[in-house]
């Protein structure tokens, strides 16, 4: 393998083993060997599955979707976009083809599995959106917070005054935050508030800080970025298992 050129650099050829050299001095081998297991165990499943099979006129819709998205529709521009991309047409067309048929391995693999595993892990995919007040003092964070509840005052207008997060040119609001990566206290104050209650105070480190709840927002198989995400995980698992009992050995010549 030592011998055998895998690219050229100017005027020299860089071997596959100083290759493999090179990737393990930079720390990325390791990421490169998983990324080559990964596709080898892919396509063996692929080539045992009989019932996986791409309709041609899906991928004929693919590429014509494909083209439109890039404007692509004139066929010289085509040609010079498959050129520039150091690709022909039966390359694009084989890359569409096996997007589908990974999609529908992966579903085939997952589906059964989906909702056990969402319900395993859907208190860390809940999340809120807060606003907060944040200062250094345990005085002033009482008096905001009797401020707020007490007396009515706007809690927008005391996040702009008071508070020292950047957040406050925004009137406090934090946006969208994975209810997991919370603090366990306001975690589970959160999970028995409503919207528009004040929380607090809390101590961070050296900081106080009030909370208002804007919205609990429950996560749900529904939401197509979540059941992405988790047939992601579950695929990426089914691979892991797949290599279980499979020893793996680099060859590299000295």
């Amino acid at each position: 393998m030592e011998s055998q050129a895998l690219l050229t650099v100017g005027e020299e050829e860089v071997s596959w083993g100083q290759s493999l050299k090179y990737l393990q001095a930079s720390g990325k081998l390791q990421s490169f060997v998983t990324e080559i297991v990964a596709q080898y165990v892919i396509e063996k499943e692929l080539q045992s599955r009989k019932d996986i099979d791409v309709d041609q006129a899906i991928i004929q819709q693919a590429i014509i979707d494909f083209r439109l998205q890039r404007k692509l529709e004139d066929q010289e521009k085509f040609q010079e976009w498959l050129k520039q991309n150091g690709i022909n047409y039966n390359a694009l067309e084989s890359q569409i083809v096996n997007s589908f048929r990974l999609k529908q391995l992966k579903d085939s693999i997952t589906s059964e599995r989906i909702e056990e595993y969402f319900n395993q892990r859907k208190a860390g995919l809940d999340s809120v959106i807060l606003s907060r007040i944040v200062v250094q003092d345990k005085e002033l964070v009482d008096a905001l917070y009797r401020k707020i509840v007490e007396d009515g005052a706007k809690f927008e207008d005391l996040a702009k005054e008071y508070s020292v997060t950047n957040d406050k040119n925004f009137n406090g609001i934090m946006g969208v935050v994975s209810l997991a990566s919370l603090p366990e206290d306001l975690r589970d104050t959160i999970n028995s508030a409503n919207s528009g209650d004040i929380l607090g105070p809390f101590k961070t480190n050296q900081f106080w800080s009030i909370f208002r709840l804007e919205q609990l927002q429950g996560a749900s198989l529904d939401n197509p970025e979540i059941k992405k995400k988790l047939n992601s995980e579950l695929f990426e698992r089914w691979i892991t298992e797949q290599l279980q009992n499979k020893k793996i050995t680099l060859h590299v010549n000295e």
